[in-house]
């Protein structure tokens, strides 16, 4: 390397750029470095790219995460003990920081920081060496994602211990930090751990004093509250400070709660819907198969727990009297139960099922049973349905369905991250099932965030500025709302946890009331995606009714799904062959035309489909009873799907359906004009050749009169002229006369009646 290159790569080059963090300075300073090194230019311009931070985002194709990881590995030995390695270290540090920012999800984030750790595994930095420090900032980043995924895991306990180890790392870090001789770069990195470890210093105070307040064990509220307002006011960079100022505001929160009544949940139960379609043109058939093969089934690498039931396990209120037989049937499937292990206490159970129906509205169902918990333990059940929610494996944690890992999970040997990852592979091996069993064509609509959660109180207690010892019963569900922690109940589920203690900050509550005459001195709200069922006096079977319909009406959202990817399916295969109408002729023509026709027929025959669903959920009939007919009617109409229902069926599948058959008739319409045409002009030159013909014979007719004549009377000289005269004249005669003949029969043939 020449002497210019090395002055170039020194920390001092590159090192204001990142503390003004000038990222894409940095990034070109990098490119050429790499550039001198003989990296080649692919994989230089693909470091440049995770600039942008959404890098994350990509599948596994050109650019995609596995190639960024591919490139990662390929890069570091090519800088291993160079000037350029601390800067290499570093920017895959900032870049990551980058992509954090723009995601919840950290495996990307984490693959990049593995194969980094990997690589110089293999080829080690010298030790006590701003190389070495660098690449254990850079490495360090991780103790801040787990205290994350802690955090949005709404368990206190857990953000103490992820905080605690993360300080016990960046305390090594820093300590090593003291081995390097001093420079401008050792003096940035080691401010930078500084930080870091006064971050998670005050985290770690803070959940600590927030999971004893609530548990009743101790109050070291106020002075949890003075370190992370000290954190905040040293902190330099503002989103850290945000990040603080979010944790203290939620402290000084359960400080106001210390007079306050608290909600103490004895018994009841957070059911976590997952909805689901299953594109099929006949619902029966899929049911059917369901109750057919199903009991050989094996579901995230686990058998089912029994066989399929007969009909779905619901009250005798859905047994309507419809004309058509019509009801909402179906069957269920029953999982081995989920347990989540490695969190405090006993392992936490849940019981998985899945709801088939014949009218399409499929869900999971996880029901996790709630026995007294305090505000903090239910805002943790509650979020757990989250596709956000912390990733239980980097905390130490991890969900088990049945008794055995599911080998083929992706989760490795660990169990699984997320409830929403299990639910997402359980419905993804159901399809495979249906496919094995002899049903093709089957595709599932799904997305994680569809979930909703319905959440039922059947017994309470009222603490007293949460002394549990003065416990009392709450025999009134209207004044639940009113108690500190039913913000947790009371609320939309966020799509994510800003701070220790979220809930605490909630406006409750926040949500329509829905008055259901089944009841008494019932509580039910209902918001986005979480609703709440609360009755203190009612029989738990009328209660439960209750529950099935709010999660029926939640449950359309699957339906929907799936009618919504039917019509885009329709969309993008008719599409190509509308567009083939116009340049298409002959064969093609006709191909493209009964492709259309056929497509046409299936979509008008979904959209009457969905219009007869529709109509029957809709209708009394679903239903015995009209006071439950009545509460259904709330719940539906509080979701968006139902709401929305015939812009979906009138309007954007009306209008797909009507613009095809704008263009079938089009050319249909076309194609028939052609085809006239092209018989006119054939008649008319068919026309033409009899009229020559005729002409001709009758010229060839008259000549052997006129020469028969000539011979018998010996017509010579000017005779034989005369009579050749005559001949043509008469020729021109009869042609004439044939050609006006022909031009009236047409025109006669062409005047309308």
């Amino acid at each position: 390397m020449s002497q210019d290159a090395e002055v170039r790569t020194t920390p001092e080059a590159w090192l204001p750029a990142l503390r003004d963090e000038e990222i894409d300075k940095v990034g070109r300073v990098l490119d050429s470095h790499l550039a001198e090194l003989g990296v080649r230019t692919s994989a230089r311009g693909l470091l440049r790219e995770l600039i942008e931070g959404v890098w994350w985002s990509g599948g596994d194709g050109a650019g995609g995460r596995e190639e960024v990881v591919a490139v990662i590995r390929e890069v570091i030995p090519v800088v291993s003990g160079t000037p350029t390695e601390p800067l290499l270290a570093l920017y895959i540090r900032v870049v990551c920081e980058a992509a954090w920012d723009l995601t919840w999800d950290h495996r990307p984030l984490l693959e990049v920081l593995d194969a980094a750790e990997d690589a110089w595994t293999s080829t080690p930095p010298v030790a006590q060496t701003e190389a070495a420090l660098a690449v254990r900032a850079a490495l360090a980043l991780r103790a801040d994602l787990t205290l994350e995924s802690a955090c949005s895991t709404g368990d206190l306990r857990s953000i103490v211990r992820s905080a605690q180890s993360g300080i016990h790392l960046l305390e090594a870090e820093l300590a090593a930090a003291d081995l390097v001789a001093e420079s401008d770069l050792q003096e940035h990195i080691a401010e930078l751990l500084t930080d870091q470890l006064a971050y998670l210093g005050a985290v770690e105070g803070g959940a600590a004093a927030a999971a004893d307040f609530l548990d009743g064990t101790a109050d070291r509220l106020d002075e949890a509250c003075a370190v992370l307002r000290a954190a905040e006011e040293a902190n330099d960079d503002h989103a850290s400070r945000s990040e603080l100022r979010a944790h203290r505001v939620a402290l000084e929160r359960l400080i106001t709660a210390r007079t306050e009544d608290w909600l103490r949940v004895d018994n009841g139960s957070v059911v976590c819907v997952f909805p689901f379609g299953l594109r099929h043109a006949n619902q029966s058939e899929v049911v059917a198969t369901v109750k057919r093969g199903g009991a050989t089934w094996s579901l995230a690498g686990v058998p089912l727990a029994n066989n399929p039931t007969s009909l779905l396990l619901v009250d005798d209120v859905w047994r309507g009297d419809d004309p058509l037989d019509r009801r909402y049937e179906g069957t269920q499937l029953d999982l081995p139960d989920i347990t989540l292990i490695g969190r405090d206490g006993e392992p936490l159970t849940a019981r998985l099922t899945i709801t088939i129906s014949q009218l399409g509205n499929h869900y999971a169902r996880v029901e996790l049973p709630v026995e007294a918990a305090l505000p903090h333990t239910l805002a943790a059940l509650v979020w757990m349905a989250a596709p956000e929610f912390g990733d239980l494996l980097e905390v130490g944690q991890h969900l088990v369905l049945g008794e055995q890992t599911p080998p083929d999970s992706g989760q490795g040997a660990r169990g699984w991250s997320r409830l929403s990852r299990l639910v997402d592979q359980v419905l993804h091996d159901l399809v495979d099932e249906l496919e094995r069993s002899g049903l093709p064509d089957v595709a599932l609509s799904f997305r994680p965030g569809m979930y909703h959660v319905v959440t039922t109180i059947r017994e309470a207690s009222v603490l007293p500025g949460g002394r549990e010892a003065e416990a009392v019963p709450l025999d009134a569900a209207g004044r639940l709302p009113l108690l500190f922690g039913s913000q947790a109940v009371c609320h939309p589920i966020p799509a994510g946890i800003g701070s220790i203690a979220f809930w605490a900050r909630y406006s409750a509550p926040l949500g329509d009331v829905v008055d259901c005459a089944g009841l008494t001195d019932e509580y039910i709200l209902v918001s986005e995606n979480h609703t709440l069922i609360a009755s203190f006096s009612s029989p738990d079977y009328m209660v439960a009714t209750v529950g099935q319909a709010a999660e029926f009406a939640v449950s359309l959202e699957g339906m929907f799904a799936a009618w919504q990817d039917e019509l885009s399916h329709f969309y993008l295969s008719l599409a190509p062959h509308l567009q083939a109408l116009e340049s298409a002729d002959g064969t093609a023509l006709e191909s493209s035309l009964a492709t259309l026709e056929h497509g046409h027929l299936r979509l008008r025959q979904f959209l009457t489909s969905a219009r007869v669903t529709l109509l029957f959920v809709g209708s009394p009939a679903l239903v015995t009873s009209p006071v439950m007919r009545s509460t259904i009617t709330q719940l539906l109409d509080l979701r968006p799907v139902w709401v929305q229902r015939t812009d979906f069926t009138d309007v954007a599948g009306q209008a797909l359906a009507d613009r095809v058959t704008d263009q079938i008739e089009t050319w249909l319409r076309r194609r028939e004009e052609a085809r006239a045409r092209r018989e006119e002009e054939a008649a008319k030159r068919n026309q033409l050749r009899i009229d020559t013909m005729i002409a001709v014979l009758t010229a060839i007719g008259i000549s052997g009169v006129l020469a028969m004549i000539q011979t018998g009377y010996d017509v010579e000289q000017w005779g034989s002229v005369v009579l050749v005269g005559l001949v043509l004249v008469l020729a021109a005669f009869v042609g004439l006369a044939s050609y006006r003949w022909s031009r009236r029969n047409r025109s006669e043939e062409e005047t309308p009646l």
